[in-house]
Order: C-alpha cells, then structure tokens, then sequence
C-alpha cells in the first residue's frame, strides 16, 4: 500500500528516465562542443564563421521554441516534440564526423539547436503534467543534476580520448551516448504521457500561439512580473564560456580556466542535487532569492581588470550554483503560471525572449570589455540579475491558473 506523501513509482521514475535522457544528451554535444573549434579550424573556418555558427544556432533555437509552443499543445504531441528534438539534435551531432566544409558544421550546428529549441518547452509541459507540483522543484533538480552530469562527463571523455583518435573518429563516438538518449526518450516519453493523460486529460486547445487563452494569461501582472524578472535574472546567467573567456583575457593561463569551467560543472551539480534530495526547499521563493545574490557576486569577482586565480574560481562556483538555482526556480514558477493547455506556449514564449535578449545582451557585454569598461559591464549583469531575482523572490503567492 502507497503511503500518504510517498511518491508513487511513475513519479519516482520519470523524472529519472528523462535525467538520464538529458544525460547521454549531454555527453554527445557536449563531447562534439569542445571539439567544434578545432574542426572548424582544420575546415579552414574563421572567427566570422564562428560568430555565425553561433548566432545562427540562436536563431534556430528560437524557431525550435516556436513551433514547441505552437504544437505542443497535448501530452502526445508533446511527446513527439520532445523524440524528434532529441534525435535531431543526436543525428546533426553525429553528422559533424562527416563535414568536409566549414558551411556544413555551421548548418549542423543550426539543426542541433534546432532540436534543442523543440524538445524543450515540450519536455518540461510533459514534465509537470504528469507529476504534482509539490515534486516539481525536485524533478528539475534530479534533471538538470543528470544534465549538467552529461555535460561534464562529455568534454572528459574528449580530452581522454583526444591523443588516441582523431576528431572526426571522436565525433562518430559520440553516437554511442547519443543511442542511450533516444532509447531513454522513448521511455520517458510514453510514460510520462500515460500518466498525464490519466491525470487530467487536457480539453482542446485553441489554435495559433497567442490564442485568447495564452492573451488571457498574458493580461495578468504575475505573469508579466514574471517575465520581466525572469528576463533580468537570466541576464546574469551569461554562458560559461563568456566567463572562461573573460578570465582567460586576463590571465592567459589555460589550465585555470578548464578548472573553473569544470569547478562550474561540479556546483551547479551540487546546486541541483540540494533541490532535488529536498534538501533546500522546493518554493521557487528562497531559490530566488539566492540566485539574486550568488549571481552578482559571481559577475563582481569577474569585474576587474586582472582578476586573481583565486577570486576566479570563487566566481565561477557561485556561478554554477547561481545557474542552479536560477533555472529550477523559473521552471517551477512558470508551470505554476500556465495552465496545462497553454503550458508549453508559456516556456516557449519565456525562451524565445530570454534568446533574443541574449542575443542583444552578449555583443554589448564583448564590446564593453574589448574599449576596457568590464567593470561597468559586469556590473551591469550582476544589477539586472540582482534586480530580477528579488522580484520573482517578492512575489506574492502566484495567480492560480486553472486546470
């Protein structure tokens, strides 16, 4: 017999099989990631071919975001969006062993991101359809520690391997993991669908993306606050490789910067586990909170013109538990925002501005530390974090959606 406040299997279980999805997700692009410079290179690419990569994978993220929140409308083309986001993602990873051109990792780049923008939204819909939001919080946890294990374990596997095989090789290894992740998709998928529809089988939904539905919820000032803290929050979530960048142009010395990055890795781990073992609360609230004050501090210690190694690896693991926090905290917070109709529009609507924002927000972070004014920059991101954070942290209790 189930005893009051034990999580049933499937709600133990799903969250698991979609970690371990994001897992082996993870290691392929993650592996192919740290590689991707070095083959472009060898492709005769340049650093115009490399800003293009990657403002043509935003682009197409945010395209990916789109038709997830404009299909994703019911547990089973939820379900779909999240196997065709993953295997996009898998097989244009795969492909980069085959690129003889530096074109073709710029347009594989685009279809991996793609397949991220799809599965996304759709992932988490499914994922909070079909599990209370009392377990919520700690099913982002357990997700996002399996993710950030991937990506850890990913980059690893590649330097190991770098001196035994050459790129391309290494880059067909990685449909080994990429295999486990569609197989683990699969799984997640169907019984997370299964349990949502048993829970509460959605009514119709409205077509297009702003249907009156997503207008009605959109009038509302929590949602507005929320999107407008959220928004200021993320701006202090600058990308690591920005902050491995930003420390590497004032130190030069590598072997630090792959210890901060790793160090990054370890915390928001660490940062997720607490979630997700219920350690710290599951009340977006206090995670709010935190993250308003781990993130600035994070983009304070990197303000300086010559930043110690010390003040260095102290930012960056406040940074990795600031991300932590962060994301679980606006991912609960918004699937208590949208109702189930309207869910998956509601992620895909939040990613879709944090991407474009990003992409306005990183040129002019570049363009300030390259005229020397990375105080003011970094200061800039940690008020906007600092600023979003207490918002969403003050907010009183969220307006119910319905049903």
């Amino acid at each position: 017999m189930t005893l009051p406040n034990t999580p049933s299997r499937p709600e133990r279980s799903i969250p698991w099989l979609f970690g371990m999805t994001s897992l082996f997700a993870d290691m392929t692009y993650e592996l192919a990631h740290v590689l991707l410079p070095g083959l472009l290179l060898a492709l005769g690419g340049t650093a115009v071919s490399a800003a293009m990569m990657e403002s043509l994978a935003d682009l197409a993220r945010i395209g990916g975001f789109f038709i997830a929140g404009r299909s994703g409308t019911s547990p089973e083309s939820q379900s779909r969006l999240v196997r065709v986001g993953y295997a996009t993602t898998i097989v244009a990873t795969v492909l980069f062993s085959l690129a003889a051109a530096s074109w073709e990792i710029v347009f594989l780049k685009g279809l991996s991101w793609f397949g991220k923008g799809l599965r996304g939204p759709a992932r988490d819909a499914l994922l909070t359809g079909a599990l209370p939001s009392s377990l919520h919080a700690s099913a982002f946890g357990t997700v996002r520690a399996l993710d950030q294990t991937g990506g850890f374990l990913g980059p690893m596997a590649a330097l190991v391997l770098a001196g035994s095989l050459s790129i391309p090789s290494l880059l067909a290894l990685s449909a080994i993991p990429g295999i486990l992740c569609i197989a683990f998709s699969i799984g997640a998928t169907s019984q997370a669908r299964q349990v949502a529809i048993l829970s509460s089988p959605p009514p119709p939904s409205e077509g297009g993306f702003f249907s009156p539905a997503m207008k009605e919820r959109l009038a509302t000032g929590s949602v507005r606050r929320y999107l407008l803290g959220g928004l200021l929050l993320r701006a202090g979530l600058l990308p690591a490789t920005l902050l491995m960048f930003r420390f590497a142009a004032t130190d030069g010395r590598f072997s630090i910067t792959a210890t901060g990055f790793l160090l990054s890795s370890v915390a928001t781990i660490c940062g997720n586990l607490l979630i997700a073992r219920k350690i710290l609360a599951g009340s977006p609230g206090p995670l709010f909170f935190l993250s308003a004050l781990l993130l600035p501090l994070s983009a304070l210690l990197l303000a300086p013109d010559h930043i110690l190694p010390a003040g260095y690896m102290a930012a960056m693991a406040l940074w990795g538990l600031g991300e932590a926090f962060a994301t679980v905290a606006l991912k609960v917070r918004g699937a208590a925002l949208w109702p189930s109709p309207t869910r998956s529009r509601g992620f895909a609507l939040f990613e879709m501005m944090a991407a474009l924002f990003s992409l306005l927000l990183w040129p002019i972070e570049a363009h300030l530390w390259n005229t020397g004014e990375a105080p003011i920059g970094m200061g800039l991101v940690g008020l906007m974090a600092a600023s979003g954070g207490l918002v969403l942290a003050l907010e009183r209790k969220s307006e119910s959606p319905h049903p």
